[in-house]
C-alpha cells in the first residue's frame, strides 16, 4: 500500500531531505572550530617549517 504514495520517475529526487538535528549540529560545530584564530606558537612552528624547506631548497639548488 505504501508503494502507491512514492514518486515514481524523474521527480523522485525534488523531494527535499528530512532535516538531520545531527549533521546540522556537526556542520555548525565544523564552521565554528573552522573560524577559530590560530595559535601563534602553531603559526611560529609553520614559520620555521616554511624556513627550513626554503633552506633546503637553495642548498640543493646551489649544489647541483
Amino acid at each position: 500500500m505504501a508503494e502507491k504514495n512514492r514518486p515514481k520517475g524523474p521527480n523522485m529526487q525534488s523531494a527535499e531531505p528530512a532535516f538531520d538535528p545531527v549533521a546540522a549540529a556537526l556542520k555548525q560545530l565544523h564552521q565554528a572550530v573552522e573560524n577559530e584564530p590560530l595559535p601563534d606558537d602553531f603559526l611560529r612552528i609553520l614559520d620555521d617549517i616554511d624556513a627550513k624547506i626554503k633552506a633546503s631548497k637553495t642548498t640543493t639548488s646551489t649544489v647541483q
